[in-house]
């Protein structure tokens, strides 16, 4: 056979390979076919799924620490991960994302992680932006030697880069770009996502809510937060974990940045955490909140909380309080707000700080 009659050869044999990757036949479906998972029973390795909650539920703190989880190779709340290179899209509060990952490096006292935080702005509504992921995908795995295993784009609202959440055209573009960026990397796509209608859907047009195969829903319960599994196509709805948020010093001025810590109890299991004679503070620090909570970002550049006046939380109390003594109603009344409240904050139970020359408060 000539040289020339080889290279046909080759080339019909190539051909039918790259015509075969288009499809599977039955005959070739493998045996064994178990699920793979990059967080076992949770989120399946190069799937897509969704994390949403209300402003202040800790959605940025768990993600970001199941990331590092992730890189580090290690069990997250005693489930294990597929360890890989993990890239964090901040398109919002990049410094924020940065100093978590610091304070996670303070608190586990891990120097060197295949963790990655990308910044600046793109379109995923426009098809080039999954080339330049992908770029950085790239330069992420010749760098650290792994596989990029992960890719969060935090938020959804950024990623549209102005476009109408609710718009199927869109929303549609989104996820076409976010599936091209799963088809070239085969790693899981996680996209952050804002404040649900409900408890069971996520904002914004269904086309994301179909595209995904899992949503997680992250609920701040009190001092005790979840990330439970709503919506899972191929795996356990329910399953999920619990957490608190703790703040860990990272600079010589007193900086802080929070981290996440499992929770030995149960997210029902928080009532005991308030002692019953603080159980009226948190009541009426839950009726301000129904009745006039704000959005506020801790010192600035923190997490975004529901808080509330510190004046409206006392009047409720005063209108509340019931007096099982003697003596004047005022001045009883008086004392047990000050006892109560400061041992809510040392407990601690709750947050402040000062904000336009009033106290702002709000539930940890």
């Amino acid at each position: 056979m000539s040289i020339a009659e080889e290279n046909k050869v080759l080339d019909l044999k190539a051909l039918h390979a790259d015509r075969k990757r288009l499809f599977v036949l039955y005959a070739d479906l493998e045996t064994d076919c178990s699920k793979a998972w990059l967080v076992d029973r949770m989120l399946g390795a190069g799937e897509l799924s969704a994390f949403y909650g209300p402003p202040g539920c800790g959605k940025g703190v768990i993600i970001e620490d199941m990331g590092l989880h992730i890189a580090a190779g290690l069990e997250w709340h005693g489930k294990p991960v597929t360890r890989g290179a993990v890239l964090y899209v901040a398109l919002e509060r990049r410094k924020l994302v940065e100093r978590r990952a610091i304070a996670f490096r303070v608190k586990h006292g891990l120097q060197d992680l295949p963790f990655a935080i990308a910044g600046g702005v793109y379109d995923f509504r426009n098809p080039t932006t999954a080339a330049q992921i992908l770029d950085i995908c790239r330069e992420v795995e010749r760098q650290t030697g792994e596989r990029v295993v992960l890719i969060i784009v935090d938020t959804v609202s950024r990623a549209l880069a102005g476009g109408d959440e609710n718009s199927p055209k869109d929303m549609g573009a989104l996820v076409t770009v976010t599936a091209r960026i799963q088809e070239s990397t085969k790693a899981h796509v996680l996209l952050v996502h804002h404040i649900p209608h409900d408890a069971e859907r996520m904002r914004g047009h269904g086309a994301l809510l179909g595209a995904v195969d899992t949503t997680v829903a992250v609920v701040n319960a009190g001092s005790v937060r979840t990330a439970k599994v709503v919506k899972a196509n191929d795996g356990e709805e329910g399953e999920g974990i619990s957490f608190t948020v703790e703040g860990v010093e990272i600079a010589p001025d007193g900086t802080t940045a929070a981290v996440a810590v499992p929770a030995d109890i149960p997210a029902t299991s928080t009532e005991k955490k308030w002692a019953k004679g603080l159980r009226l503070v948190r009541d009426c620090i839950d009726a301000a909140l129904t009745e006039a909570a704000i959005e506020h970002s801790v010192g600035g550049d923190g997490p975004i909380v529901r808080a509330v006046s510190l004046e409206a939380v006392r009047n409720i109390h005063k209108a509340r309080y019931v007096s099982s003594g003697d003596g004047e109603r005022s001045e009883a009344e008086r004392k047990a707000w000050t006892r109560n409240f400061k041992a809510a904050q040392q407990a601690p139970l709750i947050g402040g700080e000062v904000k336009d020359g009033a106290e702002i408060i709000w539930l940890l």
